[in-house]
Formats: C-alpha cells, structure tokens, sequence
C-alpha cells in the first residue's frame, strides 16, 4: 500500500477526500507499505496509527532523517530505508526501486515490478528524464493528475482573482500534458490517475474553492482519447481486475463548484476538525519563542543557499505580533525597524506558526493548507527560502560557528574518493542525490567530480549546486569536530 492516506482530514483539518473513502484505515490489513514524503495527506498520522506496527515500511532514505523519526514514533517496528536508485527484492519476483526527482523539495517515486509487470509511481513529482533513461519502459504509469495540491496561487494577494483563474487553467492543461508526455516516454500501456481526490474542508477556504480550477478524471480521460493509453479512472469505491474497471454509481454533478460547496458546508464536522487543528490555549503565541526559531535557522547549513531577501510575518494579521527580518549573505536577521514593502509579506494563524515552532513541522502542512496569505514584492518566488521553511534539514542543530567561512574544501577536481572518505555515509547520500550511486563504482579513486558529473550526464548548475552542499556538510562535520 502507497501513502495510505484514508480517515479524516490532513494539512491542519484543510483537506478532505471527495468523494469520500468507502473504508476505514482499519479495515485494510497491507503486508507492507511505502511512504514516499512526509507531506501529511502521503504520511498520514491516524490512518498510519489503524495499521500494524509490524509490517515492513519501504521509504526513501532522505538525508534529514524525518520519516524514520515519524515512523518510528508511531511505533513502526520494521522501517527499512532504502538507497535512491538501488533495486530491492521483496519477495519471490517482487523488486522495489525508489528514485528521487530532480527537484529541490523532499518526494520519491517507486518502481513496482511484479511477475515482469511494470508499474511507476509517480506520485505527485513530475517527469524526470534521467529517471526515465534508468527506467526504460514500464506497463503501467501512476500520477496525480490535477493542480490545487498548492495555496498558490488562490492565497497569493499580489494577484488579482482573475490572474488566478488564469494560472490554474494553465496549469490544469500543462499537468495533463505533462502525464500524457510521461505515458508515452515510458511507452505505457495504462495510466492510472490518483491523489487528486480531495477538495478544502473548512468552510473559511470556500472563498478558494471558487478560484480553484482542478481536473477531473473526465478531463484525463479526454486528453489521453485516440490515444494507446488506457485510463484507469477509479473513484472511491471502484476496483480494477482483468483489465475491467468495476464502477460505483457516479453523481452526474460531482465536480460541479455548487455541488462541492453545499457538500463542504453539509459535511464539515467541527469536532472531527478539531482534533486536526492547533487550539490557540495549547499553542499561545510566544513572541520570544517564535523569533528564536527564526534565528535558529541560521544553524542550518543549507542556510548558505539562500537568497537575499526580506520577510515580514504577521501572526493573526496583528500589526502588534508582526516581526520582519532580512537574510544576507546567507545569514537571516531580526530587525528593529517596520518594511514598508517587504519582499515577501506572511500572514498566519498564530496558534499553527507555534505549533510549526514547538513541533519542527515542516511549514508546507501550512501553506500547501492554505492556511497562510502571502504578497511578493517583486513577484519571485524565492526557492532556496522555502526550501528551508519545507523542512529538509540535513544537520539541523549542528550548525556552523562561523556563518562567514569561505566553502572552499571541495571544488569541481576533487577526487569522488576522497569526498567519500571525508564525508562518510553522508557524502554517499549527498551523491546519491545527484545521481551519482560512486561508492561501489571502481572508478570512484580515479575520478574527479567534474569527471563523474558529465559521465552521467549532470548539468553544470546542478553541478555547483552539489559541490556546495558537499561544502556545507563537509564544513560542520569540520566544527563539530572543533
């Protein structure tokens, strides 16, 4: 079973399933599961907790370091961690692989083989051509097929309610072309389309509802006509055996916006909702503590990416809570002083940014729910910043005791050995990342880095890129060390 994600609510109570599960989490007995990510509508807490503890959980083994602490809390006995791109037997003729999208954001996608039969997850991280080169072909392709699974652009208030429509509709046919694209690069036989089925649960995000333009499994089905790709267009409640589709009766008014929002205004359930949202007597707003947290990130390694901008964030909306900051050089600062136009303005419940401070949570359960607002001035989006807010610390708390130290130990002629040998099990990960697999390559002692890069066919930015994060980590493992 992938991301079972099946009771209730997840980002905070934001998301619910449309239309709804026909099953309980209880109900399902999996020998075994996978858990590409831990947004929480993928690594879902209550469904997890229904299922036993004993059965072996496949993930992908992130350098961070969070899903095995998750899982583990839970009370999952067997999690094994598995290398991107290395193939794992599971049993008799069951193979597993788990592969990393090129994308700066945490995510997996898996390779099932079974019997010979093919069958790709890719979860909700788009084509990777290198993948794919690693890949080849497959039977069956599986993929989220719809935009919204974002606050933006509906909670970005530097645009207009029309500008909005306008990116969604871009969207909604880029992401059907981009999966008919996936289908016929992996020149597959059936496309089964999931982890769109979910509409906003509170009433207060109704106003988003309105702007949201998602696809609907019609839409998929249309886009993949004429085409040598059958659509397995399953709704809760239907199953697929002997290539037959097996359907429950369907309301011809499903994805009509009218009938969504009488069905979230019927359906929600203020006491189920509770148990998801942060109470503000539980998560009191604590300045001192909030700002801390803050400055806390310059303890970050990956700080060193980040760009130059500054922030304001306005807790409740509350002018009296507000704070701001600037980062420079890879160093974020409290000031004293109000931005008038800040490069990034962050409205946000107080009680769900303390629960982001006491509880490390990535801030992604936040705005994926949208649950914040957002203005950017200019309108950039400044990845390497969120990169740091999503949660994908590596060595969070070790921190560098000197924010200015020139990251210059590895360069491009460094030898892959001796990243290997001074890195450790954390070089590795860090390769891997990249898709260098270098430590059981025999040429490993012979090879520099630029050698290694543009063997596999990796780009000179993604290069640098490595190159710096093999600086950072190489530079606190140095000062913890010291």
């Amino acid at each position: 079973m992938c991301d079972p994600w099946i009771d209730d609510y997840a980002f905070f109570g934001a998301w619910r399933h449309y239309p709804a599960p026909v099953i309980k989490a209880c109900e399902l007995a999996p020998s075994a599961l996978y858990i590409s990510h831990e947004h929480s509508d993928h690594c879902h807490i209550e469904s997890l907790k229904q299922i036993d503890k004993n059965i072996p959980v496949f993930i992908p083994q992130f350098s961070n370091g969070r899903l095995e602490k998750i899982l583990a809390n839970l009370g999952f006995k067997n999690v094994i961690s598995l290398e991107f791109g290395k193939r794992v037997k599971i049993v008799n003729d069951f193979y597993v692989t788990i592969y990393e999208p090129a994308s700066l954001w945490n995510d997996s996608q898996i390779l099932l083989e079974i019997n010979g039969f093919r069958i790709l997850n890719i979860n909700d991280a788009g084509i990777n051509h290198r993948i794919q080169r690693e890949v080849q072909s497959v039977d069956m392709i599986c993929a989220a097929f719809s935009p919204g699974a974002s606050g933006y652009p509906a909670t970005y208030t530097h645009l207009t309610t029309q500008e909005k429509i306008e990116i969604y509709e871009k969207s909604r046919k880029a992401t059907l072309d981009m999966l008919f694209e996936a289908c016929q690069l992996y020149n597959a036989t059936y496309f089964l389309p999931f982890a769109s089925h979910f509409i906003l649960n509170h009433p207060e995000h109704i106003k988003y509802m309105k702007i949201i333009r998602k696809n609907t499994i019609y839409d998929v089905i249309k886009r993949f006509e004429n085409s040598n790709v059958k659509v397995i267009d399953l709704l809760a409640g239907d199953s697929f055996s002997e290539n037959k589709i097996i359907k429950q009766p369907r309301s011809p008014n499903l994805y009509n916006t009218d009938s969504i929002i009488k069905y979230i205004n019927d359906n929600f359930d203020k006491e189920r909702f509770d148990k998801y949202y942060p109470s503000k007597e539980e998560y009191k707003y604590d300045k001192d503590m909030v700002l801390a947290y803050f400055m806390n990130l310059n303890l970050i390694p990956e700080m060193q990416f980040c760009e130059d901008l500054n922030v304001s964030v306005y807790p409740d909306s509350d002018n009296l809570k507000a704070f701001s900051f600037e980062v420079r050089n890879g160093y974020l600062e409290l000031l004293d002083t109000h931005i008038e136009s800040p490069n990034l303005t962050i409205k946000i419940p107080s009680e769900i940014l303390m629960y982001i401070v006491k509880n490390n949570e990535s801030w992604d359960e936040a705005t994926i729910g949208y649950w914040c607002e957002f203005s950017r001035n200019p309108d950039i989006y400044h990845t390497e910043f969120w990169r740091i807010l999503q949660a994908p610390f590596y060595l969070k708390g070790l921190g560098l005791k000197n924010q200015k130290q020139n990251l210059a130990f590895i360069d491009e002629n460094s030898n892959v050995a001796m990243v290997l040998e001074s890195l450790g099990n954390e070089g590795q990960k860090i390769l891997s990342r990249y898709g260098l697999y270098c430590l059981s390559c025999n040429k490993a002692p012979a090879e520099s880095l630029t050698h290694a890069c543009n063997m596999h066919g990796i780009s000179n930015t993604r290069a640098q890129r490595m190159i710096k994060e093999l600086n950072v980590h190489y530079l606190s493992k140095l000062n913890c060390e010291n």
